[in-house]
């Protein structure tokens, strides 16, 4: 893999969690810690159903360059223009690989499709 083979432009995102202050629970904010550049490679997709509804959940690796800052409960977003439309694509981490332990590359394994 080399890196001129990384076109698409990621976000790295974590989660953060603050209460409304009315008491009635916690709002979820996802903020931007990273900007890099990556591939994304489509491995799999099904359909389930999920609380009467379908899901259709698509796996894919990501691969980055080496950050050690990356953590499971943080997700990837994917901004794109297809056809004068903005795109928005958001992955939630399931797995992150050093690739041969160099510290040169990471292979991120996401599910796509899936609400957190």
């Amino acid at each position: 893999m080399g890196v001129g083979s990384m076109r698409q432009k990621i976000q790295l995102q974590s989660k953060t969690v603050a209460q409304d202050g009315g008491g009635s629970g916690a709002i979820t904010a996802w903020t931007t810690f990273a900007t890099v550049y990556g591939t994304i490679t489509t491995k799999s997709g099904n359909q389930r159903l999920f609380g009467d509804q379908i899901e259709q959940p698509m796996t894919h690796v990501i691969m980055i360059r080496f950050r050690r800052n990356l953590n499971f409960s943080d997700r990837l977003m994917y901004k794109f223009v297809n056809l004068g439309e903005e795109v928005t694509r958001i992955f939630n981490i399931q797995s992150v690989i050093n690739v041969d332990n160099k510290d040169k590359y990471l292979e991120i394994t996401c599910i796509e499709g899936v609400a957190t």
